[in-house]
C-alpha cells in the first residue's frame, strides 16, 4: 500500500478516469501492434490495459481513440503490472508522454475538461 501512495504523490499531473480505446507499437517495430483499453489519461501521461508484453523503459507510439478525434503520441513505458497470470494474460501499464504535440495537448484538456464537469 505506500507503494501506491508514493507513486500518486510522484505524479506532476492529475489524472482522470476514462474508458477510451487505444492502439501502439514498439517505435521502430511496425508488426508490434497492440490494443489497448486506456484507464486513466493526465497531462503527464495514461495507464492503459493491454494483453502485448511490454518492458519497463520501453518507448512506444500510441494513438487513444476518443469519438471522432485521434491523440498520437510517444510514451515511455513506466511501471507494468501483471493482472492475469494464466491466458489470456493481461497487463497492466502506466507511461509517460515523451512527445506530445501542442494540438494533441489540447484535445487531452477537451477531453479531460468534459469528464471533469
Amino acid at each position: 500500500m505506500p507503494t501506491k501512495v508514493f507513486e500518486t504523490n510522484r505524479r506532476n499531473f492529475r489524472r482522470i478516469e476514462v474508458e477510451l480505446k487505444g492502439s501502439f507499437n514498439i517505435l521502430g517495430q511496425e508488426q508490434s501492434e497492440g490494443c489497448a483499453e486506456i484507464q486513466n489519461v493526465g497531462f503527464g501521461g495514461a495507464m492503459f490495459i493491454a494483453s502485448a508484453p511490454l518492458n519497463r523503459g520501453e518507448l512506444i507510439e500510441m494513438t487513444i481513440y476518443c469519438r471522432e478525434i485521434e491523440i498520437p503520441f510517444h510514451a515511455q513505458v513506466v511501471w507494468i503490472e501483471t493482472l492475469t497470470p494464466s491466458l489470456p494474460v493481461e497487463f497492466k501499464f502506466g507511461v509517460k508522454y515523451t512527445k506530445i504535440s501542442a494540438l494533441e495537448q489540447n484535445y487531452l484538456s477537451l477531453i479531460i475538461g468534459s469528464i471533469k464537469k
